[in-house]
């Protein structure tokens, strides 16, 4: 649903602005108008420089990044695939010695997911070694790095879209992660958080923050709310809010306006 709220509002934006647009490969598209063409892949529009990109791509960089400034999120920490890195000595031995002083720092159940994965896609509620090195196992067959982190008893899950230097949209999507039968299940639904709200008054700095420190310019900086107060859990330099935009008219055109700003800075 993402996809398709995405594709309609880049054909209505270049159409208003006098482009022609073609999707000529998955997530690429040609904006032409005369001899100008303008190429943009994914959802940040390349506003964001390579860098900045890639280490938001990782949770751990990331979170090593958001550290290193003081920024508090949610520690991610990285496992790497035996074969893979088998240049720089035991790497499965090394594995085994880290998530031992993981589980030492932050206890069970942990949460295991892939380092650069996006959306829900492999992410488990783990309680145990035995359960770790079986999923690892499995994931390392084709993920090349993995990620621990702590468990969260999230209340809210928060989504801040940054632009430049503010915060032009604030959501909370209401059920947020929470657990079932010991696996994890993963809300849908979002409600706007208006700048008057308590939380929004905490959640816009700490958004803007982190977005700075990986020097991104147009971003999605997820934060939870929990017993230990707000954290990052992660930021991505693709900008989905597609789901959103298609819960309702007002929405749609918050997330437009969004993406018109993205689109007129990379057509200039």
């Amino acid at each position: 649903m993402d996809d398709k709220v995405f594709n309609k509002i880049i054909h209505e934006l270049a159409k208003e602005n006098g482009y022609s647009v073609t999707r000529i490969l998955d997530g690429v598209y040609e904006f032409k108008k005369g001899s100008k063409k303008v190429y943009i892949k994914g959802k940040n529009f390349g506003l964001n420089n390579a860098l900045s990109t890639a280490l938001a791509k990782n949770k751990a960089q990331t979170y090593e990044i958001l550290r290193r400034n003081n920024i508090k999120a949610v520690p991610h920490y990285e496992l790497y695939q035996p074969l893979e890195y088998a240049i720089f000595g035991d790497q499965e031995k090394r594995n085994k010695k880290r998530i031992a002083s993981i589980i030492k720092k932050e206890g069970l159940p942990l949460v295991l997911k892939p380092a650069e994965g996006m959306h829900s896609r492999d992410v488990s509620l783990v309680y145990n070694k035995r359960q770790i090195n079986k999923l690892l196992r499995d994931l390392f067959l084709y993920e090349k790095t993995l990620v621990l982190a702590p468990f969260r008893d999230i209340k809210h899950e928060y989504r801040c879209i940054v632009f430049g230097s503010k915060v032009e949209l604030v959501y909370d999507k209401v059920r947020p992660v929470r657990v079932k039968k010991k696996k994890l299940v993963f809300g849908l639904k979002s409600a706007i958080v208006p700048k008057t709200d308590k939380a929004y008054k905490k959640l816009e700095p700490l958004a803007k923050k982190a977005a700075k420190a990986l020097g991104l310019e147009f971003a999605s900086v997820d934060i939870i709310e929990s017993e230990q107060g707000f954290e990052i859990l992660e930021i991505n330099s693709n900008v989905c809010i597609g789901h959103f935009g298609n819960k309702s008219k007002e929405n749609y055109k918050l997330v437009k306006a969004i993406y018109k700003k993205a689109f007129r800075k990379a057509i200039k």
